[in-house]
């Protein structure tokens, strides 16, 4: 069992569920509601201490509603929390989702405010994380961490184009991107198999040791032995993508955590992610352990040459 440590952006997620996208200057009565934390990292530090790893955990929090709330939710599976920067005169971030549920599609609307980091602040443990998560946010907390442990495997959620999440890109063991961020970094309208090998050429560029390009329903795309490959997405009926993403993350690093090879570990986030995507609500639908190497097992696919 390694040492984990997940490093960025907390929020608390207030979901409203409705069966179509709403129009604006319209009322609308919700299906129903959720509230619970989220946030990449936070999501998969979760879900690592669900399936019983030992994550810790380094973001910011205001002593607020939501703030103790994410707090009590990560404590309930014993995940780390002894560095992270949990102040009052910080704000805890909230989003706003909705969740529309004839198409499992997911519109995100987030507010954060800057919280300072104190000059005097370190990180602190006992033994060095071996592996760790970033997720683009929280960059001063994330270059202390590079810094601290340059020994540990490293691994970059890129969701968003930025520059802070761009400099990250450039120096982490595993740069695994959504296709919104290969778009953006490498200025193409759309990704198609056309220009596959073009962008994958040009991310590599910028991350020199491991890249993968996630594509949603389409699977993720990666290279291996020269060559590029294409894993493909399990099928199912999505009904609320919400931190699929983040759950897909979270699993590759526990994959990584008990020595899977390159291909398992993408095939068990993947089943994890297509698990999540049948229920409502990101943190509450990380799915069982049991359920994620049954449907393993059944599923019969392997990656193919693009």
């Amino acid at each position: 069992m390694k040492k984990i440590l997940c490093v960025g952006h907390s929020a608390c997620d207030i979901t409203y569920i409705l069966k179509e996208y709403p129009i604006e200057n319209r009322k609308y009565k919700a299906d129903g509601t959720k509230i619970m934390g989220g946030g990449p990292t936070g999501n998969a530090a979760y879900l690592l201490g669900k399936y019983e790893e030992i994550p810790s955990y380094i973001t910011t929090l205001g002593k607020d509603f939501y703030g103790e709330l994410i707090v009590r939710e990560l404590n309930s599976v014993h995940v780390d929390m002894k560095n992270s920067l949990i102040n009052e005169s910080y704000t805890t971030p909230c989003s706003m989702i909705i969740t529309n549920t004839s198409n499992g599609s997911r519109t995100i609307l987030n507010h954060r405010n800057k919280n300072v980091i104190p000059h005097d602040y370190k990180i602190k443990y006992d033994s060095q994380p071996e592996i760790i998560l970033f997720d683009g946010h929280e960059i001063e907390l994330a270059r202390m961490a590079l810094e601290s442990f340059p020994k540990a495997l490293t691994v970059l959620d890129a969701g968003s184009y930025k520059e802070e999440t761009v400099e990250l890109a450039s120096k982490v063991d595993f740069l695994i991107c959504s296709e919104d961020f290969a778009r953006d970094y490498t200025r193409v309208e759309k990704l198609s198999e056309e220009n596959y090998e073009e962008v994958f050429s040009k991310m590599e560029e910028l991350n020199k040791k491991t890249v993968v390009i996630t594509l949603g329903e389409k699977g993720c795309i990666y290279r291996k032995d020269g060559e590029l490959y294409n894993f493909p997405a399990y099928k199912t009926k999505a009904i609320d993508t919400t931190g699929a993403g983040d759950i897909f993350h979270g699993a590759f690093i526990f994959s990584l955590a008990k020595g899977y090879d390159f291909v398992k570990s993408i095939k068990f986030s993947s089943v994890c992610a297509s698990l999540s995507v049948e229920k409502i609500g990101g943190r509450e639908s990380i799915p069982e352990l049991k359920d994620v190497y049954e449907r393993m097992e059944k599923w019969q696919t392997t990656d193919f040459k693009i």
